[in-house]
């Protein structure tokens, strides 16, 4: 059974890939024959390396015009020839001309946000995204869904266009056992470097939408009794030099850092270090859609997580998760504080629901289930 992921643009910018990645090798052990179709670019290429193995077959095109990109997708799907498409995205230029198809395969869909509900998409364009949404599920023969509310949702609009049929399985993010076994490059440097601090972790964009300022303002108010805290961001954003006009403003270069991008191979590195992560999410449609992916890469760190809440932490934490309103930083300021005090309860999870493997298996389960393919042995399959 033949499946093609289809992926949109560069890791480093659109992380939606990261499904193909995590999924290709336990869906080979499952008996799929696995395709990926990704932009050429050096972190691609760096990144599928590391994560895919040598019978994943790749295929990568040039950066080109959204027209021309939907032509040379077409095109390698008609030679891969799959049983399914897997889009990891939807996008006007993330598709293919289903006319020009030489074969029909079933075409599945993922959501990991929803556009139209981003406060920044507005006018036309909110219209535009909410309106590829609903094609998205005229489009598809099955949807996939990284957040309950999307799930949801996605029922709602297949009711609507009168697909109530449509199969849509909820499959959040997950994390990928490479990155636990991954040799820690910077162990050693990182342990000394910060033998003598806190160390909290926030890994993603550098926006006030995502909590930036939330955590500068928490960490503000508590090193006034805990100045061992170190808060470490890793990645970049559009308020990046605003965060550091703040930090330079406020006097607390002692207590953040700005590690900018951080390439695959070191994360573990930080990861392991960490004494704890923020992941703040705000009380919006936006973030009760969207699937904090980062929630799921710490995970298996078994340290504690400090997150909000709303959407899938909840449904991962329930209410003994550690929790904190992003409108609110004392909020915030009480967690590192406990933390700090040693008087933090720790949350316990079973890492193994959550990793690749199962993802992969709970999806061979249901396209078995709404597709008649019953996956006989590693390498066949038979339908009934």
């Amino acid at each position: 059974m033949k499946i093609c992921f289809i992926t949109l643009g560069d890791i480093k910018s659109i992380a939606t890939m990261k499904r193909a990645l995590g999924m290709a090798n336990p869906l080979q052990a499952l008996g799929w024959d696995v395709s990926i179709i990704a932009l050429d670019s050096e972190e691609n290429r760096s990144r599928i390396s590391i994560e895919c193995n040598e019978n994943v077959q790749v295929h990568y095109y040039k950066d080109c015009s959204a027209k021309e990109e939907v032509a040379i997708k077409t095109r390698l799907v008609n030679q891969i020839c799959p049983d399914f498409i897997y889009f990891c995205s939807f996008s006007f230029r993330n598709r293919i001309i289903k006319s020009k198809l030489k074969h029909k395969p079933k075409i599945l869909i993922e959501h990991s946000e929803l556009a139209s509900s981003i406060p920044d998409n507005k006018g036309p364009k909110k219209i535009a995204l909410r309106l590829l949404e609903y094609y998205s599920v005229y489009y598809a023969d099955g949807l996939l869904c990284a957040s309950r509310y999307l799930e949801r949702e996605y029922h709602k609009m297949a009711r609507q266009l009168m697909k109530k049929r449509l199969p849509i399985l909820y499959s959040p993010y997950a994390f990928n056992n490479d990155v636990i076994d991954a040799a820690r490059i910077l162990q050693q440097e990182l342990n000394e470097r910060y033998k003598n601090n806190t160390v909290l972790l926030y890994m993603g964009t550098m926006t006030r939408n995502y909590g930036l300022f939330t955590m500068l303002q928490a960490v503000e108010q508590v090193t006034k009794q805990k100045p061992d805290i170190k808060l470490l961001l890793l990645g970049r954003g559009r308020h990046l030099e605003e965060a550091k006009t703040y930090v330079q403003q406020h006097g607390l270069e002692p207590y953040v850092e700005f590690k900018g991008y951080t390439p695959e191979n070191e994360l573990s590195s930080y990861f392991d270090r960490a004494d704890a992560f923020i992941s703040p999410l705000n009380d919006t449609v936006q973030d009760w859609a969207r699937c904090p992916s980062k929630i799921y890469m710490y995970i298996p760190f078994r340290k504690p997580i400090f997150t909000s809440k709303i959407g899938e932490p909840k449904e991962i934490f329930g209410d003994d998760g550690h929790y904190f309103n992003t409108n609110q930083p004392d909020t915030l300021s009480k967690l590192i504080a406990a933390l700090a005090d040693g008087r933090l309860q720790k949350t316990d999870v079973n890492i193994d629901e959550h990793s690749w493997d199962q993802r992969a298996v709970d999806f061979t389960n249901w396209i078995s289930a709404q597709y008649a393919v019953r996956f006989a042995a590693a390498g066949s399959e038979v339908f009934s």
